[in-house]
């Protein structure tokens, strides 16, 4: 009796001896720490990354998709109360990115020699870090646009993530320029119906392009201008940047852009100003 009670316990005493190193094993296997959010690649790495709520897929807060009525502006004409129609010469010259504390005045400087305006998308804590540069590009006339704090993709983001990557951009951009912010780009054009009607709900149009030089992946100064006066017509958007990385390219690219753009007939306007 006593051989066969000591076998059981025995027994017992094994299987949870078994039990609790099958257990500690798998804890073991289980990476450390909260899963990480996926966050799309942007075309540059921007320092300071600051983490913010997500939500998966591409899913408003309050669970519903926008119908209709709602389209990213993809050309002048397509702002709301630009006055421009679908036939007026104008081109629009955006600069991503930025302020850069080494490009953007380079870049500042040849639209002052041409005496030609652009419009710059701006980088939350770039804006930050150079708001002499914001009140320089609004004082010569340019415009101004939101391109989130730090470059997330706003399709993924829940109404906290919203408030950090957009209302703080939008509310610093406005106080250093002196006029309300109305303009924004997501990065790498990423949006989709909802993100477009959360964002015209806080008064902001959600602003494109039609020419993209894929000047950040620095092609060569000629790729540049070819792309950017690829297909030009009436009410073109370029997509141009002034920071995230070495502009050397775009500067190149700039003079030869606006001389063709010019001598084509067409004149250069601001945009969200």
């Amino acid at each position: 009796m006593w051989g066969r009670a000591g076998g059981r316990t025995c027994g017992i005493a094994l299987c949870l001896a078994l039990v609790s190193c099958s257990q500690t094993a798998s804890r073991q296997a289980l990476p450390a720490g909260p899963p990480v959010a996926r966050v799309t690649a942007a075309p540059v790495a921007h320092a300071q990354p600051l983490g913010v709520p997500t939500v998966p897929g591409n899913v408003a807060e309050d669970g519903q998709e926008a119908s209709g009525g709602l389209a990213p502006v993809r050309r002048v004409g397509d702002l709301p109360g630009s006055g421009v129609g679908p036939a007026d010469r104008v081109v629009a010259l955006t600069f991503d990115d930025g302020p850069d504390p080494n490009f953007t005045p380079k870049v500042l400087d040849l639209l002052a020699q041409y005496r030609v305006p652009a419009t710059f998308f701006m980088i939350g804590w770039e804006a930050a870090a150079s708001p002499d540069l914001v009140r320089r590009i609004a004082a010569a006339g340019d415009g101004v646009g939101s391109h989130t704090w730090n470059h997330l993709d706003l399709t993924h983001l829940n109404e906290a993530g919203m408030r950090v990557q957009v209302d703080k951009t939008e509310a610093l951009l406005s106080s250093e320029t002196g006029w309300k912010v109305t303009c924004i780009r997501p990065p790498q054009g990423h949006e989709n119906p909802g993100l477009v009607r959360r964002l015209s709900e806080r008064g902001l149009s959600t602003v494109l392009w039609s020419a993209d030089t894929r000047d950040w992946t620095r092609p060569g100064t000629g790729t540049i201008v070819r792309l950017a006066l690829a297909n030009l017509s009436p009410g073109a958007i370029v997509l141009l940047h002034d920071g995230g990385g070495d502009r050397g390219e775009t500067l190149a690219a700039l003079p030869r852009i606006i001389e063709s753009v010019q001598s084509q007939g067409y004149r250069l306007v601001p945009i969200c100003h």
